[in-house]
């Protein structure tokens, strides 16, 4: 039997905030568009969309990790490309997060890796301007 394995464009990033405070900072529609880097925008007819997940590690109570919160978002390009991602917000010890990020389609990892690095240093931003008085 052979068995094709398709490799998917992916990024993993660390937060020191917990996982609810990342996943309103990637869902909340007045919020995206601070962190959502070109070419991407949020748009309802965009072609695209963002899936994003909260999980828990205990969605039940029986111990076993879960899904608790999901949220859509369409997004579009001014090219018309259509760009297909799921985001998975897993918790982590001592109150910090993880986000698992994987591109569905062509992404170049050179490209991914610049879209990471923008958006992961926006959203820093925006939770550490939640943070600040006034």
């Amino acid at each position: 039997m052979n068995v094709a394995v398709q490799t998917r464009p992916h990024a993993v990033v660390d937060f020191g905030v917990v996982p609810e405070l990342v996943f309103e900072a990637l869902t909340d529609p007045g919020r995206v568009a601070r962190w959502l880097p070109a070419p991407l925008r949020l748009d309802e007819d965009g072609p695209g969309l963002l899936r994003v997940r909260l999980h828990t590690t205990d969605a039940d109570g029986t111990g076993d990790p879960g899904l608790r919160h999901q949220r859509v978002l369409p997004v579009a390009t001014d090219s018309g490309d259509a760009w297909y991602a799921n985001l998975v917000i897993t918790p982590l010890p001592d109150a910090r997060s993880r986000v698992d990020l994987a591109v569905l389609g062509d992404c170049a990892r050179e490209q991914l890796d610049d879209l990471v690095g923008r958006a992961v240093a926006a959203v820093r931003d925006d939770i550490a301007e939640s943070f600040t008085p006034g």
